[in-house]
C-alpha cells in the first residue's frame, strides 16, 4: 500500500465525488495499490475487489467497524458493532475476474467466470436493460446439444446453479451479517457493503481534514500541503490551541 497516505488519500477523494460507487471503489484501489491501474482494478472479481476494500479499510481507520440498522419487524433502531474479521470471507480458491467455471446440468453446458466492477459499470449504462440479462450474457457461455444458446433463455434451476457457484466461488462478494432484535426478538440477516460503508467514512474524513486546513491556514499562514503533511495529533493539537 506504497501509495496511501492523507494528500494521496485526499486526492484520490476528490477524483472519485463525480464517480459513481463502483468507480469510486476502483479509484481508492488504484491509489492504494498502485501497482494495478483502474482498468486493472475493474477486472477482478467483485469478492477480490471488496477483499482489498476491506483491506484498505483496516489500514486507513481500524479493525473496528459500527453502525445502526432498523429492524424489519418493530422498527427498533440497533447499533452494530464488529470487527473487520467478522466479514472477511474464507476464500475457497484464488478468485480472478478472469476466472474460468464450468457446469453441466440437465443436459447444458455451460462455462462461466466471476462478475467483476466492468460487468457492473456495463450493467449501470444499459439503463434501458435488464442487469440480469446484461450480466448472464457478460459472463456466461451456453450450449446444449452442441449448439450456443442464448444464456437469457436458461431455465431458473440452471441459472440458480450458476449463481450458487459464483457465490462459492467468490464468497467474499456478498456478505451478510447475521442479526437478531432485542425487543422483539426477530432474527434476518442484512448485506453489508464494503464499497458504501469505506466511502462514507472517506467522504467524512475529507470533509473534516479540509475544515482542519482552513481553520489552520487562516490562523497561522501555512499551507495545505505543509498542514496536510503533518499527523492527525499534530493538527489537532493545534486546534486546540486555537479553540477550534
Amino acid at each position: 500500500m506504497s501509495g496511501l497516505n492523507a494528500a494521496t488519500l485526499l486526492a484520490a477523494w476528490e477524483r472519485a465525488l463525480p464517480q459513481s460507487p463502483v468507480q469510486r471503489g476502483l479509484t481508492l484501489l488504484a491509489t492504494a495499490w498502485p501497482e494495478k491501474s483502474v482498468e486493472q482494478w475493474a477486472n477482478v472479481s467483485i469478492g477480490e475487489r471488496d477483499g482489498y476494500l476491506l483491506r484498505l479499510r483496516d489500514e486507513v481507520f481500524g479493525c473496528d467497524l459500527e453502525g445502526t440498522t432498523v429492524c424489519p419487524m418493530c422498527r427498533e433502531r440497533l447499533h452494530l458493532t464488529f470487527g473487520s474479521d467478522a466479514i472477511r470471507a474464507q476464500v475457497l480458491q484464488a478468485s480472478t475476474g478472469k476466472s474460468s467455471l464450468r457446469l453441466e446440468a440437465s443436459g447444458y453446458e455451460l462455462d462461466y467466470r466471476l462478475p467483476t466492477s466492468a460487468d457492473l459499470i456495463e450493467v449501470a449504462a444499459a439503463a434501458d436493460s435488464n442487469g440480469r440479462e446484461v450480466l448472464l450474457r457478460r459472463c456466461v457461455t451456453a450450449s446444449r446439444g452442441g449448439a450456443r444458446i442464448d444464456p437469457v433463455s436458461l431455465p431458473t434451476q440452471i441459472v440458480s446453479a450458476v449463481t450458487e457457484g459464483m457465490t462459492q466461488a467468490d464468497p467474499q462478494a456478498e456478505i451478510r451479517i447475521d442479526l437478531t432484535c432485542p425487543a422483539c426478538p426477530h432474527h434476518w440477516s442484512t448485506i453489508f457493503d464494503i464499497l458504501s460503508y469505506l466511502w462514507s467514512e472517506i467522504d467524512d474524513w475529507a470533509q473534516r481534514l479540509l475544515l482542519e486546513v482552513h481553520a489552520l491556514a487562516s490562523a497561522y499562514g501555512w499551507g495545505e500541503g505543509e498542514i496536510i503533511a503533518m499527523s492527525a495529533r499534530r493538527r489537532h493539537l493545534y486546534l486546540g490551541m486555537l479553540g477550534a
